[in-house]
């Protein structure tokens, strides 16, 4: 399955599902010292770790210049 170009979503490689979608977060505006909410709406990263939300994903992206995207909204 291909992604449009300039979307937010992108081919899973190495998923059981080869036509299910990562999701790019939503970091706009954000920085490595953002404080992020307490709620826990846990978020699985491309990268194996269960992130509490997608804000903590997103600081962890900033801070090590990651590429990680969203494979589910629940812990992996």
């Amino acid at each position: 399955m291909t992604a449009n170009v300039g979307s937010s979503l992108r081919p899973v490689k190495d998923a059981e599902d080869p036509s299910r979608l990562y999701r790019r977060p939503s970091c706009v505006g954000m920085t490595v010292t953002q404080m992020c909410p307490l709620n826990y709406s846990p978020v699985c990263g491309s990268d194996g770790n269960t992130y509490p939300n997608e804000c903590a994903l997103c600081v962890h992206r900033l801070d090590t210049n990651a590429d990680i995207l969203i494979v589910k909204d629940e812990a992996c």
